[in-house]
């Protein structure tokens, strides 16, 4: 994490911008992996939370790429190519289901530490650098709620 947040300060642009998210969906799909390992419910949770995610990074993306020139055809295929890597990530993962349950739960924690890194210490400084809205204060909650009635739906 310190290093691409190093990698970050050094470099600018398309070429970074896309290099960190490739990154990222990198990981992203190496924990959607690991928490498959550890089981068929917290799989499915994060894949489910992992898919919003994945959706939003995209349109994003897209509306990024476009805007800085690129053709609406180049910025999709750019997307696309990219959101192979979450399944890519989950295949690294697989080797990972032959080592001790201890060791299983180690690479996990560390995978889910990455994601929470990510959350607090970009996504949240950014999202307020923005004004909150009682909107978007109340999408929070929906979507923590929703992902809390989804595990109490499954069990």
């Amino acid at each position: 994490m310190l290093g691409l947040k190093s990698f970050e300060s050094r470099f600018r642009g398309p070429a970074a911008l896309l290099t960190a998210i490739g990154i990222d969906i990198l990981i992203d799909g190496v924990v959607l992996g690991l928490a498959f390992i550890a089981g068929a419910k917290a799989g499915l949770l994060l894949t489910v939370a992992l898919t919003l995610e994945v959706v939003f990074l995209g349109m994003t993306l897209t509306s990024e790429l476009v805007e800085k020139a690129a053709s609406r055809a180049r910025g999709v295929l750019t997307v696309t190519l990219l959101s192979m890597l979450l399944p890519v990530g989950a295949l690294i993962a697989g080797p990972v289901a032959t080592l001790s349950p201890v060791l299983i739960a180690s690479f996990l924690s560390f995978g889910l530490m990455a994601l929470l890194y990510l959350v607090t210490e970009e996504l949240l400084s950014e999202a307020h650098e923005q004004p909150d809205t009682p909107w978007v204060s109340a999408m929070f909650f929906v979507g923590f709620l929703a992902l809390l009635a989804l595990e109490e739906v499954m069990q």
